[in-house]
Formats: structure tokens, sequence, C-alpha cells
């Protein structure tokens, strides 16, 4: 994947996920703990897995000057 790729995925990433935001109560988020949706479940598992994923990578990143 080069590196524009990653970043336009993020783009629609975040846009997908304000939707769903915004649709929270048709998705069957509304203050449950575990949605109804299995299609939601498998979303917020996704999310877990690349937080996790990407916490592991940087992690292991060298620090960046004046970061």
């Amino acid at each position: 994947m080069t590196y524009d790729k990653f970043v336009r995925r993020n783009q629609i990433i975040g846009d997908h996920l304000a939707q769903i935001v915004l649709r929270r109560e048709d998705l069957g988020w509304n203050g449950k703990l575990q949605p109804a949706d299995p299609r939601f479940r498998e979303v917020l598992n996704a999310q877990e897995r690349l937080l996790t994923a990407m916490e592991r990578l940087l992690d292991g990143a060298p620090e960046r000057a004046g970061a």
C-alpha cells in the first residue's frame, strides 16, 4: 500500500466513523454496553484491534525530535 493510499483510507475511516456516530441509534448503540447489531460489534472489535496494533507500532517507533 502506498503512503497516499494509507492517508486516503484513514480519511475514509474517519468519514465512516462520523456516519456511525450520527446513526448510532439506528445501529443499536443506545447506551447499551453491547450493541445488538452483530455488524456493529464487528466494527467495534476491528477498532479495538486497530488501536492495539497502532499502539504496538508506535511503542516500537523511534521518537521524533521535538515531539
